[in-house]
Order: structure tokens, then sequence, then C-alpha cells
């Protein structure tokens, strides 16, 4: 029989040393508050063992300390016991363990995702930029008729070109109409020597493509009789 109580008590937790040496000194949890300066629910928790309501670190070991010197106990051995509680807690059961690896495989998903918006973002980015740039590209140009270096001996000259649809486009500063497949023909007058023929092409808000001819007009030479 004295052994069986002596193992009872080996098993006793630090909340039920406490409590029944409160009890036995008649004490109620309010006047051992008072007199310690600790709260109520400090001191509830102590006795019943629930480490999750005191607070981290140092704070709960003193109050331990502090309510078993009260009570007349071990502090000391009550300490240790309660350490060795106390870090049994902190440890992360299996199962726990397990639900923390969870969380970092279900964080690969996430940061699979982050880079997938990064990237379609940056295709986003770089085709507003081709956008961009198409929009204030100058327009194609092409200028069939005259070509390199031509010399006439008729004053009319018929210019030809091809430019891209829906584009103005100007020959020595006059407006020339450009059809829907953005052909145009302006005929023009040469002055005698060489003539600087200039084609400009300019949608609204690009940048303006130009070719320069140059044309020689020369009348012939008058035979003699």
């Amino acid at each position: 029989m004295f052994f069986e109580r002596k193992q009872i008590a080996a098993e006793e937790t630090v909340g039920s040393q406490l409590r029944q040496a409160r009890e036995q000194k008649n004490l109620s949890l309010e006047k051992a508050a008072n007199r310690l300066n600790i709260k109520r629910d400090y001191l509830a928790a102590l006795e019943q063992d629930d480490i999750k309501r005191l607070p981290t670190g140092v704070y709960a070991r003193n109050f331990l300390r502090e309510y078993a010197r009260l009570l007349g106990l071990d502090a000391r051995s009550l300490v240790e016991q309660f350490a060795k509680t106390e870090h049994r807690i902190e440890e992360p059961a299996p199962f726990e363990r397990q639900i923390v690896a969870k969380r970092y495989l279900v964080a690969v998903p996430v940061l699979v995702r982050n880079v997938i918006i990064a990237v379609v973002a940056l295709i986003c980015l770089v085709y507003l930029g081709f956008l961009v740039d198409k929009i204030f590209q100058a327009p194609f140009l092409t200028l069939e008729y005259p070509g390199l270096d031509t010399s006439v001996q008729d004053r009319r000259l018929e210019v030809r070109g091809l430019t891209a649809p829906e584009t103005d486009v100007t020959i020595n500063g006059q407006t020339v109409q450009v059809s829907v497949e953005g052909r145009f023909i302006k005929e023009l007058y040469l002055e005698q020597g060489l003539n600087t023929i200039t084609v400009v092409a300019k949608k609204k808000y690009s940048r303006p493509a130009s070719v320069v001819r140059y044309v020689l007009f020369e009348t012939p030479p008058t035979p003699f009789n």
C-alpha cells in the first residue's frame, strides 16, 4: 500500500500538486492572485496544466516559482517538472509535423503560380511594347518610278509608288491621293536641268518615311536644216 501511494504521488502533475496544496491551506485563487499580484487566470492555468494559456518564455516559470513558494512546495522541483512538460508541448507531434510539411508542399504551387503570373505579365509588356512601336513605326514606301539617276527629255514626269493603305503621301510638298491598295500616282512638270523629287509617307502617329530621287531633264537638241 505504501508503494502504491508513492507511485500515485510521483505521477501527480504540477497543476494537481498546486491545487491540492492550495485547498489544504483553504486559500482561494482570488486571494492567491492578490497576494502574488498575478492574474487569477494564470494561476488557474497552472493548476489545470494548461500551458497554452500561460505567457511564453520565463514568465510562466516565474509565476510557478512564486506560486509554489506561497503554497510551501518545492519550487525548484516543480519548475523542473513543468519544464519537461513544457518541452513536450512545444515539440510537434508526428501528425503536426506532417501538417507542417504539407503546408510547405502547398507553398510550392503558390510559387509556381506567382512565376506563371510574372511570365504572363512580362509577355504582355513585351507585346504592348511591340504594339506601341508598331504605331510609331514609319510606313513602308517604295518608289516604282523614277528610278535612280533618271534622265528624261519629256518635261512631264509620272511619279508612281506603293505604300501602306491609309497613309498620307506628299510629293514635293503636294498631297497625293492613295488608293485602297496603297498605290499612288502623281504627274509633275520638270524644270530644265536637275530636279529633286521628294516623296514622304506618314501615318497619324508614325514617323515619316521618305524617298529622294534626282531626275535630269534635258531638252532634245534642235536639228539643223
